[in-house]
């Protein structure tokens, strides 16, 4: 019986000892489970823009296009190129943050203190690092003193859109102590304007607003999803946008003409906030003179479909200003390019309108050959009643019409035999020719179209399609002659540069009347000179309508 009972007594002794040695192990396993190492931080302010890869190939909406009086805008909203920051690790200002440490969505930690160019203090209460477990994945979110917490999500106001920073990332934690570096990011997003032309720019005056209350007050960022929600909504006030003049060398910077190298950016930056859609937002042109008339009209939304603004992102709204160019029509209407079958409309073309008020245009096209002024029996008569000593006087006091002097016989001198009207007459073929253009479809129009050989006066009328400087004689003058020849190919015209043309304007003296006015029209410059009645040149008819 004793020797039974000693039995039970160490079996009962052994069991504890098994279960006093489980016990112990599994506190082992809970210590090491719980072991933490020490982290510090450190914190990199990111620049606008930072994130933003520009080469990625991601498909582009088409730009939008908006007619506006005399010129045509077509707006595109583009990711801008990173901003600029030093070239350093660290802040280079104090800057006071919030640094939250989570795992499994759990709030692990918490400190907040100042990261200055040469350390961090933290605020009192806590340590200059966060106790942490080890070999545990963190996410890890530090904000600034312009984000509000609101339980674990973070608020930010349109007010600190500029200046409101967060950063998030995840991280895993080795088995020794460590510092990390973290990342903070502009909450809200920034946008400028950029004004491009192939020729130079004024100074222009807009202003930037919403339209009405359709943009972001407030949002509000959850880490857990990495998302931003807008959770009410207001209006942006009208806000000044202007831009300065282009500094570009005027006229050959853009190869007279050819290439969109002017460019005038406004140096303020508009701020909103994550999610804002480019599509509620506006500009209104208020003032400036691009081509020939004052700026006055609205962009009504940055972007036609829906295009929601990043955190950190810098945007350029970028419109390319071209002018309208004003077009006779085959059926007689006046329009623009876009009215015509070459921009998407139903219409067709005919010539370029110089001037509405005198009802005054320009063929798209020269005639097919390139006669002398007259047949040599008249290359020293007078045959003009309105011949000038000096050209000059025939762009000023003694100024005549081309029309006149093809179509009226009152203006033919009586040294001419046989027809007075020398549009009907062969010894004159720059007028015959002129006279009987073709410009290759029928005309429709109520009133009976008359092509005519241009006057030397006339031809000052092609001078502003060039946006040249004012020319006060005959000399050359600088213009965008490649924007000229455009007004003409892009539908289905001739380039009208690189020649000189005849006009109707005869020039002479008793005994010598063989010069004639010429027109002589470069990518780079306009001239009018004089020419010979004897020589060869192009001729390119205006027509009355």
């Amino acid at each position: 019986m004793t020797t039974m009972k000693t039995r039970a007594l160490l079996f009962g002794i052994a069991l504890g000892a098994i279960a006093l040695s489980s016990c112990s192990n599994d506190d082992n396993t809970k210590d090491q489970k719980e072991e933490t190492q020490g982290v510090r931080f450190t914190i990199t302010e990111e620049g606008f823009g930072a994130d933003t890869e520009l080469t990625r190939a991601t498909p582009s909406a088409q730009p939008q296009i908006i007619e506006a009086g005399d010129c045509e805008a077509e707006i595109s909203i583009e990711r801008a190129p990173a901003e600029k920051l030093v070239a350093t690790r660290g802040v280079t200002t104090p800057v006071h943050y919030t640094i939250r440490a989570y795992h499994n969505g759990a709030l692990r930690g918490e400190m907040k203190g100042t990261f200055t160019p040469t350390g961090f203090t933290p605020d009192a209460g806590y340590n200059a690092y966060m106790l942490l477990g080890r070999n545990h994945t963190y996410d890890f979110v530090c904000f600034n003193d312009k984000v509000t917490p609101n339980g674990n999500n973070l608020d930010v106001t349109l007010a600190n859109a500029k200046d409101a920073r967060i950063g998030h990332q995840q991280i895993a934690l080795t088995t020794v102590d460590q510092t990390i570096n973290l990342s903070s990011k502009h909450v809200g997003c920034r946008i400028q304007t950029m004004i491009r032309c192939k020729k130079h720019l004024p100074a222009t005056t807009a202003t930037f607003a919403s339209r009405g209350a359709t943009v972001p007050q407030t949002v509000s960022y959850n880490p857990a999803t990495d998302t931003y929600t807008p959770t009410a909504t207001t209006t942006i006030p009208t806000t000044a946008n202007n831009s300065p003049a282009s500094t570009e060398t005027i006229y050959s910077s853009s190869v007279y003409g050819e290439a969109y190298n002017y460019s005038s950016i406004c140096p303020d930056y508009h701020y909103v906030l994550p999610t804002t859609d480019a599509k509620n937002l506006q500009l209104n042109f208020t003032g400036g003179t691009i081509f020939w008339n004052p700026l006055n009209f609205s962009i009504s939304g940055l972007s036609t479909t829906s295009k929601p603004l990043i955190a950190n992102g810098s945007y350029t709204i970028n419109i390319k200003m071209k002018p309208q160019f004003t077009y006779l029509m085959s059926n007689g209407d006046i329009g623009t390019f876009r009215e015509t079958t070459f921009g998407g409309g139903s219409k067709t073309p005919i010539a370029v309108v110089l001037n509405r008020g005198t009802h005054m245009a320009i063929a798209l096209n020269n005639t097919v050959y390139t006669p002398s002024w007259s047949t040599s029996s008249y290359h020293w008569l007078q045959t003009n009643t309105h011949s000038v000593a000096n050209l000059t006087d025939a762009l000023t006091s003694q100024a005549t019409s081309g029309i006149e002097e093809t179509w009226n016989p009152a203006y033919t001198h009586s040294n001419v035999t046989g027809n007075k009207v020398k549009a009907l007459n062969p010894d004159f073929p720059p007028f015959n020719g002129a006279a009987n253009y073709n410009p290759g479809t029928a005309y429709t129009g109520l009133t009976p179209l008359q092509w005519y050989l241009p006057s030397f006066s006339d031809w000052k009328w092609i001078y502003p399609l060039g946006f040249g400087d004012t020319p006060g004689g005959y000399d050359n003058h600088y213009w965008y002659g490649n924007l000229v020849n455009e007004a003409f190919t892009q539908v289905g015209g001739v380039k009208i540069t690189n020649r000189s043309y005849w006009s109707s304007t005869e020039e002479g003296i008793p005994g010598d009347y063989s010069g004639v006015g010429t027109a002589t029209l470069e990518q780079s410059y306009f001239a009018l000179y004089s020419g010979r009645k004897y020589h060869h040149y192009p001729i390119r008819p205006f027509v009355k309508y």
